[in-house]
């Protein structure tokens, strides 16, 4: 079999790669958790347009972080069992099925981040024109999810490089 020699390296890179999105996933669901309590706590000491603006946000993007997060820390262990079971019996068919799906979501880590980049250049714009109550704090709701986004991004797209690299040599 030619996958036996870069077999070490490329199981504890699939490892890696997948303990950091059930990390990454768990973590997201906490902080979801978190702006979700924020939200909350704001509702119960402060009114007005500028509060309204910011809880109703960012109580969406911390349920969006809380369902999405958990979604991913439940699905990443048998994704992993059904893929290291997929590599042991058929690693032709693992890296035919695999390394397209991961070329994929690497094409997408560039226009990820320019979305991120253009909401936080909007967010900054308008809490610096300081435009309407309301649109500051939406405007900074808005910071803090594309912020967070970009943050959990960077990191993923490290991990999922390093993965992907480990596929191609696989492939060979």
């Amino acid at each position: 079999m030619r996958y036996a020699a870069a077999a070490m390296d490329f199981l504890e890179a699939m490892q890696t790669y997948f303990a950091g999105e059930k990390v990454t996933g768990v973590v997201f669901a906490c902080y979801g958790v978190l702006l979700i309590g924020a939200a909350i706590g704001l509702y119960r000491v402060d009114s007005g347009p500028f509060a309204w603006g910011f809880l109703v946000p960012i109580g969406v993007v911390g349920l969006g972080g809380l369902v999405g997060g958990a979604v991913l820390a439940a699905k990443t262990g048998p994704q992993l069992d059904a893929l290291v079971s997929l590599y042991q019996t058929d690693a032709d068919a693992f890296v035919a099925q695999e390394l397209p799906r991961m070329r994929k979501v690497n094409a997408n880590w560039p226009r990820l981040e320019m979305v991120w980049t253009a909401i936080i250049a909007v967010a900054l714009a308008v809490i610096w024109t300081g435009w309407r109550e309301w649109a500051t704090g939406l405007a900074l709701a808005l910071l803090v999810g594309a912020a967070s986004a970009m943050v959990l991004d960077v990191f993923a797209e490290r991990r999922a490089r390093v993965y992907t690299t480990h596929l191609e040599a696989l492939g060979r």
